[in-house]
């Protein structure tokens, strides 16, 4: 509640600072309505349509880190990391200390990474052994980060997008 209320509160702001109040308030109704939208099409696991709304809504509203934050999760769920780490940045630079969005950019970064070092040890096969050693080595490393802390592997790293809130 206290949540939908400061989104609230951000989407009235944001809609004064973009026009006067007779053009505002029905974009403001617009964008609330979008917003609703969005959320149920995600819930629904109605992705694309999920995308199409929260990027409708940051050229609406450029500068709300919720839904450049919420753009990022999709993003995730879509399998398509360089988008979602570019929606997490441009939710860090709205919001500096937005907490879930450096802990996703770092899931994702970290997920980029042993996919990198992963396919880097496939192409090493037969043709340089050391490096091959090296990037399985690195590979295998990033993925213990996920791992709970007593190493059991019961409890992965969170996977960012399975929850829409700020």
């Amino acid at each position: 509640m206290a949540v939908d209320m400061k989104r609230a509160w951000l989407i009235i702001v944001l809609a004064a600072l973009a026009g006067c109040a007779t053009t505002g308030k029905p974009h403001l109704k617009d964008a609330l309505a979008q917003q609703k939208h969005a959320e149920q099409a995600y819930d629904a696991g109605n992705l694309a349509q999920a995308r199409d709304d929260y990027l409708s809504l940051t050229r609406a509203l450029p500068l709300n880190a919720d839904y450049w934050y919420r753009l990022g999760n999709v993003y995730v769920r879509l399998d398509r990391p360089d988008e979602a780490a570019d929606a997490y940045a441009h939710t860090l630079q709205r919001e500096p200390k937005h907490a879930k969005a450096w802990h996703n950019l770092g899931i994702v970064r970290l997920r980029q990474a042993a996919a990198a070092f992963t396919e880097g040890a496939r192409s090493a096969a037969g043709i340089d052994p050391d490096l091959q050693k090296e990037n399985a080595g690195m590979a295998h490393g990033i993925a213990q980060l996920g791992e709970s802390p007593a190493g059991d592997g019961s409890s992965p790293a969170a996977v960012p997008g399975t929850e829409q809130g700020p």
